[in-house]
Order: C-alpha cells, then sequence, then structure tokens
C-alpha cells in the first residue's frame, strides 16, 4: 500500500486520472490551472493596489513608468520622466534601459492611464508563466499531476511574489517569455523560439546577456547532433545554426541597445560612475559590469574576497532561491547556465539589494531555476520521480511558511504586507487632491507615482546623501524649486527628503505653507505670485 492510501491522499495516478477528465468541455487540469492562475492575479493585484493607495510604492520604479507612459501618449517625448535627470539629461527610459516592449504596454495604459492598471498587468503576466512550466513539466514529467505540481509550486514560489509585489516593472514579463523560450527549445519549434526570443530582448537589454548563454545550452543539449554533423561536415545542421544564431544575436543586440543609449540618450558624464555602480564592486575592481568577467580571471583573490563580502546573506540567497524546489534545479547544471549573467553579478556585488529577495532582478532567474528543476526529476525512474515531487511539496510549502511574503512567520517577524491606509495616508491623499492636475510640482518618493501623470511632476532624488554627488543632487533640487508651483513633502514617511527641500525653502520667500497636517508632517508648499 502506498504512502497516499496509508495518509488517505489520492495516489498520483487517481489526481491524474481526474485531472484529464473534462468538465464543460475543457480538460480538468486546465480549469484547475486556470482558477489557481486568477486566483494569484486577484490577491496579488488586490495587495499591491492597496500598498500604492498606502503610499508604498515608489518613484523608483512606478512612478517612472507611469510619467512615462503619459508623456509619451500626450506628445511630451518617448517615455519621458523626469525621476532621473541628473543622470540622464534627455529624460527618456531608453537613457536607462532599451525596452521596446514598452510599446506593447502602451495600448492599454491608454485605455486605463492610472498605476493601478500596471500593478494588475504586472499580477498577470507573472501568473501567467505558469502556463509554459506547467506543460514543460508536464511533458517531460510524462503527466499532467507533475505539470499542475510545477505550475502551483512557481506561483507560491517566495521569489514570484517578492518581484510581483516590488512596484511595477518590465521585467516582470521575463518569466513568462523565458519559460515559452526553453519550452519551445524542447519541442523544436524554431518559428515560435525565435518569437518569444526577441519578444524577451524587448524586455530590456540584459536579457540579451542570457541568450548568449541560452545559445550556448542548446549547442550543449544537442551536442550529440552537432558533434555527429561536425564528423560528417554537415555545417548546417539546423540545431548548430540555431546555436549560433542565438549567441551572434544576443551579441548584436547588445551592442546596439549600447550604442543607441550612448548615441542618442547620453549619460551626464558627472554621474557615469554612479550609473554603471562601480561603487558595488569595488572589491573587485569593476567600474563598469562588462569588466565583471575579465577581472575575475585577472584578479582571482579580488573575486574570492568579492564573493566572501556579505558571504551569509549571499548563502542564504542561493538558499532560498533554490530551496523551495528541494535543491533539485542544482542536479540539472547545464540547464543554469542562462542564470549565471545574474549570478556573477549579484554574487560579486557588494550591494545587498542584488542578494536578497524584495526586488525585480529574480525575473532574470526563475524560469531556469524551474526548468532545470523538471529536467532533474525527468532523469529519474517514475517511482523515484513520484518521491522527490513529494519531497517538493514538502519544501515549497516549508519556504512558502519561512519566506514568503504572504507567510504568517514573514508577517510576524516583518510586518504585514497588507499595507495600512490609515488616517495620515487619508490626510496625505486628500492634499494631493488639492494639487490641480496640470501643475508643477516637487515631491517625494513615496508621493511621486500618485503626482506622475504630467508632465511637470518631480522627485528628490533618492541618492542625495551619496557623498560623490551630493552637492549636484543639492544644486539640482535647489533649481527644481525655482521651477515649480507646488512643493509636497511627509516627513513621517521620508525624512531624508523633507530635511533637504525644508533646509532649502528657508530662503525661499516666494513660496508659503498652505496646508500642514497631522502634526506638521505633511507640508504642502504653494509659490505666490507676489512673493
Amino acid at each position: 500500500m502506498g504512502v497516499e492510501s496509508r495518509i488517505g491522499l489520492p495516489s498520483v495516478e487517481a489526481a491524474e486520472s481526474w485531472l484529464g477528465k473534462k468538465s464543460a468541455g475543457l480538460e480538468r487540469i486546465k480549469v484547475v490551472l486556470c482558477l489557481c492562475i486568477v486566483f494569484y492575479v486577484v490577491v496579488f493585484s488586490i495587495l499591491t493596489i492597496l500598498r500604492h493607495y498606502a503610499f508604498k510604492t515608489q518613484a523608483w520604479d512606478l512612478g517612472i513608468f507611469t510619467q512615462s507612459f503619459w508623456t509619451t501618449l500626450n506628445g511630451k517625448g518617448l517615455f519621458y520622466h523626469t525621476c532621473e535627470l541628473i543622470i540622464h539629461p534627455s529624460g527618456s527610459f531608453f537613457g536607462v534601459h532599451f525596452s521596446p516592449v514598452l510599446f506593447l504596454i502602451l495600448p492599454l495604459y491608454w485605455l486605463l492611464p492610472t498605476s493601478e492598471t500596471l500593478l494588475v498587468l504586472q499580477s498577470l503576466v507573472l501568473a501567467l508563466a505558469a502556463i509554459p512550466i506547467c506543460k514543460l513539466a508536464k511533458e517531460n514529467l510524462g503527466g499532467k499531476f507533475y505539470g499542475l505540481v510545477f505550475a502551483i509550486a512557481y506561483l507560491v514560489y517566495p521569489a514570484t511574489q517578492t518581484v510581483n509585489l516590488y512596484d511595477f516593472h518590465v521585467q516582470a514579463f521575463l518569466p513568462l517569455f523565458l519559460a515559452f523560450t526553453i519550452y519551445y527549445v524542447f519541442k523544436e519549434s524554431w518559428a515560435k523560439y525565435f518569437l518569444f526570443m526577441f519578444l524577451a530582448l524587448m524586455v530590456e537589454e540584459h536579457a540579451a546577456q542570457v541568450f548568449f548563454f541560452v545559445g550556448i545550452y542548446i549547442a550543449w543539449k544537442y551536442r550529440v547532433s552537432i558533434v555527429s554533423a561536425a564528423r560528417t561536415r554537415k555545417y548546417l545542421e539546423p540545431k548548430l545554426l540555431i546555436s549560433i544564431v542565438t549567441i551572434m544575436i544576443s551579441i548584436i543586440w547588445y551592442w546596439f541597445t549600447i550604442w543607441q543609449r550612448d548615441t542618442f540618450f547620453p549619460v551626464n558624464p558627472a554621474t557615469l560612475d554612479m550609473f554603471l555602480s562601480g561603487d558595488n564592486f569595488k572589491i573587485l575592481g569593476a567600474r563598469n559590469p562588462l569588466e565583471i568577467p575579465l577581472l575575475v580571471v585577472l584578479r582571482p583573490l579580488n573575486a574570492m574576497q568579492a564573493l566572501a563580502y556579505d558571504g551569509g546573506l549571499k548563502l542564504l540567497y542561493l538558499i532560498v532561491v533554490f530551496g523551495p524546489l528541494a535543491f533539485f534545479s542544482l542536479r540539472s547544471p547545464f540547464a543554469l547556465l542562462p542564470t549565471l549573467p545574474w549570478f556573477g553579478f549579484s554574487l560579486l556585488s557588494q550591494a545587498a539589494a542584488h542578494h536578497m529577495l524584495g526586488f525585480h532582478y529574480e525575473s532574470y532567474i526563475v524560469s531556469f531555476v524551474f526548468v532545470a528543476a523538471i529536467l532533474a526529476l525527468g532523469k529519474r525512474p517514475l517511482r523515484n520521480v513520484k518521491s522527490s515531487l513529494r519531497v517538493m511539496i514538502v519544501f515549497s510549502v516549508i519556504f512558502f511558511f519561512m519566506v514568503s511574503p504572504l507567510s504568517p512567520i514573514s508577517v510576524s517577524s516583518s510586518g504585514s504586507v497588507v499595507a495600512n491606509v490609515g488616517a495620515h495616508e487619508l490626510l496625505l491623499n486628500q492634499i494631493v487632491a488639492m494639487v490641480p492636475p496640470n501643475a508643477s510640482i516637487l515631491t517625494q518618493n513615496n508621493i511621486f507615482p500618485h503626482m506622475s501623470n504630467r508632465l511637470d511632476a518631480y522627485v528628490v532624488p533618492d541618492p542625495w546623501l551619496n557623498t560623490a554627488i551630493h552637492d549636484i543632487v543639492v544644486d539640482f533640487v535647489n533649481q527644481t524649486i525655482s521651477k515649480v508651483e507646488y512643493v509636497l513633502i511627509d516627513s513621517e514617511t521620508d525624512s531624508t527628503a523633507a530635511f533637504l527641500v525644508l533646509s532649502l525653502l528657508q530662503t525661499r520667500a516666494e513660496f508659503t505653507l498652505t496646508v500642514s497636517q497631522d502634526g506638521g508632517t505633511i507640508l504642502l508648499y504653494k509659490r505666490m505670485s507676489n512673493g
């Protein structure tokens, strides 16, 4: 008698049979998967929208995208935003990332021009990646039940959920596009493979680095056919050509993205080092992330020191990335080749944000972590697959309760993920509504997304305490105050920005304090025409 029978659970075979039957003309697996996706989208849409209402979203990056879409739709520039004018004088988002996928989102934002639109869209595209993961698991492991388990594991995967909760980012499209890309590699459906490859490349330029290694993985996966073709001098072997073309496209695409940025949207030379994140790689000595591979070879001792920096946190990061799938992904190391660009960057970086959950970076690796786990289980005999799947389910549940932002343990240790819209937030929302919709305004990071559907909305730069550019930032804020009609700050949620702005307003007689609420923490200043 099997374990399932002894503890009163249905066997895998019984679950497989039930999922294969039809209800209302549809296979039950499709119905169940659809319900899981809908449930995920509803839950995370509500959570992210509530966070927005509670002023927990930020200029970086929800405000950047809402303003970029608004300016494009209103003929004020190509995805123009004001958040990083210090670094990118052109103001175009294309000066930061080459993201043609924004044009595909633009019609939706035209129909519903609100922050909520982007937050719901992000929840949807992240959830939809469960479909190719389900299909890949079902076909490689030989059963619908296996596919559904992996799909649900993806939806409860802590990295998926933390990406979802962090504002809005175009990188949220990557798990969907990359998962379909790998799925069609296994199907050897090359037209669809290249379709999703180009969709992924359109998300942002770093996807090209991922596809460089996807090309290498394809060559490894079909190495027998490629070696056989080489021995018989059949150099037009399709799989060899696919691998070479993938690598060449990735190199050309990445070169083009850098060229277009430097040609049309150049970076301010005074802030170039900050833009290239040189401070994050001081131990290694890299001023530019592109130098990392070479310096790892030339300075192995520095590389080891960089890896050891924040070593405990980096080890924990690897555990929470691979642990929910019971570390099975590590048993298919070649399937993890496309994750090398991100892991190389993150594990050598001194920035804590690069090796901890809570940001959007895991979008680059989530799909491949699941693909590798599926392939690892696919190498095992069927009876071992069943036992391994049970182990994976246990690990997914454990890590969900330990790490997921929705788990009771996470809530008790770091606070509820459900943002509270209290009296302070209601007051702040009322004051935001007092500012005319077309008025120019300077505000702070967490208020900017609520003011960003206009051309002349500005934000106090986030890194103003950076000593290297402190004077530049203070000068920028001072100049911005000179040209805006309103200034809105909230010292309760951003005391740093409030201190800087108030220190500069002391010398501005033309500004009058028109609103002071909640003990003077919320302050709205207005420029008076008579000074």
